[in-house]
């Protein structure tokens, strides 16, 4: 391999960390959005000498939007689940820099269990893997890293922002006034919050449609919808993976949580969490609005993912009823599409506003990271003077090619081997 990264990395991004978040330094930032992009965007910040940098979000219990867990309490044991972001990988050598800082903080690792393809009941291993990573108490702890070096409030709903030409200053809500405003997610919050800021062009990028399938006729962001389900069993269904893409009308992805997450060496009451992604066309077919679900449509949902586990992993009438199950619909879910932009983030120079996020780049980790890097890097250099302009605000976006819960680059060259301590 020509690649190996570690600890010791050849470019500054993350290698080096010096949080002063108490320092209001250089021009104030209000990032929209504590998602892996937005935490992300704001890390690069302060490394770049921009201090006065705050991340806004609306999570109760954590940031880090679709990279999070749950810690669900069975028979008096908690037990993780990963509900929405599965796994990354790595292919580009800027967030090597990113995984590397997050390894050494103990935050992810290497997922070493078998992953692959689920078809007819016949699994196969992915050939075409290098490695993939995961939080080391799940999803959460890449998060929660992130979000203990950045200022962060929460839980916040910014409901309206605007831009006020005289002072060039974005008021955000009642949280005050900023020099630049960072938007770090997508779907219809973010098209409502834009749609009368006073920039036109960048709201035109936020218009989302809802679908199953792609229309590239269509000039718009483009989101899919799924379902997600969380069973834990009562004891080892002794499949032989631990998670698996699937070929399937109603199942896309199943992975085993308690092996992933080496729950099983820790486990005393013999509880085995999965969890079950849905298609896209299911997602589609059973959408009802994600923050009031109703309970026929939950129980519905859970019985056909169900039936539909037992099917696709063989197991049949085998399947041991669960002691624990939860599902949640997540009505925008992954890109379906991403915009046509060399610049992999989107920045207007004239109204000091940015937009980060995977579907910029690639829907995956890695690329919403990527895009929270280019960001911070096109304010920094336009807060010095460095760089007036901005990215191009056309909306021309380009087809995802990937399973249906999000991509996975890879690139064959670069393996990550830890520093020996």
């Amino acid at each position: 391999m020509c690649v190996i990264y570690s600890y010791r990395v050849q470019q500054p991004t993350f290698s080096r960390f010096d949080r002063g978040v108490n320092m209001a330094t250089g021009p104030s930032v209000a990032v929209v959005g504590g998602g892996i992009s937005g935490l992300v965007c704001a890390v690069r910040l302060t490394q770049l000498g921009i201090q006065n940098v705050t991340v806004f979000d609306t999570g109760k219990h954590a940031a880090g939007g679709r990279c999070s867990s749950r810690h669900v309490n069975i028979d008096g044991r908690l037990h993780t689940f990963d509900h929405s972001t599965q796994y990354f990988t790595v292919s580009d050598k800027r967030f090597c820099n990113v995984v590397s800082f997050l390894h050494s903080q103990g935050a992810v690792k290497v997922w070493q269990g078998r992953l692959g393809h689920l078809k007819d009941g016949n699994f196969f291993p992915m050939k075409s893997l290098t490695q993939a990573f995961v939080g080391v108490d799940g999803m959460s702890s890449i998060s929660s890293c992130l979000s203990s070096r950045v200022n962060l409030k929460r839980p916040v709903w910014i409901g309206k922002v605007s831009w006020e030409d005289v002072s060039r200053k974005w008021k955000v809500d009642r949280c005050g006034y900023f020099d630049y405003l960072v938007i770090a997610h997508n779907g219809k919050c973010a098209d409502r919050l834009m749609s009368d800021a006073g920039v036109p062009k960048v709201h035109r990028l936020l218009q989302v449609r809802f679908t199953p399938r792609l229309d590239i006729k269509d000039k718009r962001m483009q989101l899919s919808s799924l379902w997600m389900l969380m069973a834990a069993f009562p004891k080892s269904l002794c499949l032989s993976y631990e998670g698996a893409h699937v070929e399937d009308p109603d199942i896309s992805w199943v992975a085993n949580n308690t092996a992933k997450l080496s729950q099983n060496k820790m486990s005393v009451n013999g509880i085995e969490c999965w969890t079950v992604f849905s298609t896209k066309e299911f997602g589609s077919a059973h959408k009802v609005p994600q923050e009031n679900i109703p309970p026929r449509k939950e129980k519905q949902v859970t019985d056909e993912l169900l039936t539909a586990f037992a099917r696709v992993t063989g197991l049949g009438s085998k399947l041991p009823p669960p002691r624990y199950t939860k599902v949640q619909l997540w009505g925008a879910a992954v890109p379906l599409n991403t915009l046509y932009t060399k610049e992999e983030c989107v920045f207007d120079g004239q109204h000091n506003v940015g937009i980060c996020g995977d579907w910029l780049v690639s829907p995956c980790i890695q690329g919403a990271a990527v895009s929270g890097l280019r960001l911070a890097e096109f304010i920094q250099n336009h807060s010095s003077g460095t760089d007036r302009t901005g990215t191009n605000l056309q909306p021309e976006f380009t087809a995802v090619d990937g399973p249906v819960i999000g991509s996975f680059p890879t690139d064959s060259s670069i393996i990550f081997k830890p520093k020996a301590t």
